[in-house]
């Protein structure tokens, strides 16, 4: 395809820019309405996941190389996981507020090299600079007909939200708006499959090795539409088979693509083999594993999610597959990889239709420019208008919760002197019983670890939430209390709102707690052996 200017290049640069300002501008509001009673967390959507990642960052500042869960008492050995929060972690220090603010840095940076990259990415199959803008405006913006359902009172069809509302590997809009990770993830794997393409197998090797760090499950998604490719190109016909981003047709051997792939997988594959010994021979990561269950939703999810794009987008492989057929089968294996990897046998399915929203963009582009060349000023408003509902309604709804001052987007003010009591007084790595929502921000603001805060991250969650609410409760017997705090290695315990809501025990009346501190509603104790 045709190579970018710096004219280009300029005006991707500009509205990366653009695109990023607006999705901070919720959170400036939220740190702007923080007031002498109410902290703002730093976060606005996903706010349970948001905490635990400043936990692992909080890990990486205390010098932590190894991952361990922050919300599991269980004693850990450590892993080679989370890698990217626990480095970022060190470049922010040990302050909460830095770490927040750092957080979102990576955010802003690795949003707009995403955008940069995902420029370079549509460059290869779009020839010209309408078709790349058109294209990168959808895919920074543009959502499904999820909004649709919404409006419908139908959000909640099948049992599941609309997938645009929280599959970040979907929709690049939600990458943009809340994941630093996933956008550094999400370069690696285009320039990975970039690499590939242009038959560049150690290049795509070395990048698909830094996803690795990162999100190795993506690698394995990258070597399915590698895969597909390959094994595509075997049937293509010599005289057609040429690489891409070439100005001339020169033909090459069907074997250049296997070799390219081989190699691709075999160097990237050191961090995706040790990702799955872990989780087979750690028995606490194999449960925190079982736990993490990410389905796919209901098809028909998929179809509202991608469905303004579809029909242009089969119109769109036919001009691919007439200008540039190595191209069109590439976009092809992969959109053929997508349903098997979606509903593969795994529990984190829904993570495995990471990427796929670019080249089904690329091909309903193509489709609205040429195919539709004819009606394509009275079509391409209307695509627009049916594909940005659902960014403005996340983007509306960010700035609504940055301004209500209310858990879990903004903590009390007494919660956090608790914290602070705590990380001043106790060991670090001291298991604290609470609360899950209480217990959730604990290790975001301390050096502990919260008995249970965590779905995933929480190993055995299920057995042991009933256990905590029964400890608040005041028919409980004596032993059962004592054996929790045994059994958890609790070193101390919290009482606050969300605490007695689980019950009316009055912990005065127990002599294996001792008082410690109090700060408006919330109390700590000592849990004396």
């Amino acid at each position: 395809m045709g190579k970018i200017t710096r004219r280009e290049g300029l005006w991707a640069a500009g509205f990366a820019a653009v695109v990023m300002a607006l999705t901070s501008a919720p959170y400036l509001v939220g740190f702007a309405s923080q007031t002498g009673t109410w902290r703002f967390s730093g976060f606005l959507i996903a706010v349970e996941d948001g905490n635990s990642y400043i936990a692992k960052m909080a890990q990486g500042a205390r010098g932590a190389w190894l991952f361990t869960l922050p919300y599991s008492s269980e004693p850990q050995r450590g892993v080679l996981i989370y890698s990217f929060y626990l480095l970022l972690g060190k470049l922010a220090g040990p302050d909460h507020d830095a770490q927040a603010a750092a957080y979102h840095l990576a955010r802003i940076v690795f949003g707009f090299t995403l955008l940069l990259v995902s420029y370079l990415f549509l460059s290869e199959f779009l020839p010209h600079v309408r078709q790349r803008r058109l294209a990168l405006g959808l895919v920074a913006l543009g959502g499904g007909l999820g909004w649709l359902l919404v409006l419908v009172g139908q959000g909640n069809l099948f049992n599941s939200l609309p997938v645009d509302f929280y599959s970040p590997e979907a929709y690049t809009f939600l990458i943009l708006y809340t994941l630093p990770h996933l956008a550094a993830a999400r370069c690696f794997f285009l320039l990975g499959l970039l690499a590939y393409l242009r038959g560049r197998g150690v290049l795509a090797g070395l990048a698909l090795l830094g996803l690795g760090f990162i999100q190795p499950l993506f690698v394995l998604v990258a070597w399915a539409v590698m895969a597909a490719h390959t094994a595509m190109a075997q049937r293509m016909p010599l005289r057609r088979h040429v690489l891409p981003s070439t100005r001339h047709a020169s033909p090459i051997p069907h074997r250049a693509w296997l070799s390219t792939f081989l190699l691709g997988v075999s160097l990237s594959s050191p961090l995706v083999l040790y990702t799955i010994y872990v989780f087979f021979a750690d028995p606490l990561v194999r449960q925190w594993g079982a736990q993490n269950i990410l389905p796919s939703p209901h098809p028909l999810h998929y179809l509202f999610g991608y469905g303004v794009w579809l029909l242009p987008a089969i119109l769109g492989w036919r001009v691919l597959a007439r200008r540039h057929p190595s191209l069109a089968h590439f976009v092809g294996g992969w959109a053929l990889a997508v349903p098997f990897l979606i509903y593969a046998p795994v529990s984190t399915q829904r993570r495995l239709v990471e990427g796929f929203q670019l080249p089904l963009v690329t091909l309903a582009v193509l489709g609205l420019t040429v195919s539709l060349r004819r009606f394509r000023r009275w079509m391409l408003l209307p695509v627009f208008v049916l594909a940005l509902p659902t960014s403005a309604m996340l983007w509306v709804g960010g700035l609504g919760a940055a301004r209500q001052l209310a858990e879990p987007v903004f903590h009390p003010a007494d919660k956090l002197a608790a914290f602070a009591w705590l990380a001043d007084h106790a060991q670090p790595g001291q298991v604290v019983l609470s609360s899950f929502t209480t217990g959730n921000a604990l290790p975001a603001y301390t050096p502990l670890v919260a008995y249970i805060g965590h779905g995933p991250e929480t190993v055995f969650l299920a057995a042991k939430e009933p256990r905590v609410a029964a400890f608040y409760q005041s028919a409980t017997s004596e032993s059962e209390r004592r054996a929790l705090l045994a059994d958890g290695r609790i070193a101390y315990v919290i009482f606050g709102p969300p605490e007695r809501a689980l019950g009316d025990f009055n912990p005065e009346a127990a002599d294996y707690l001792r008082w410690q501190f109090s700060a408006g509603d919330y109390s700590i104790y000592t849990a004396i052996p």
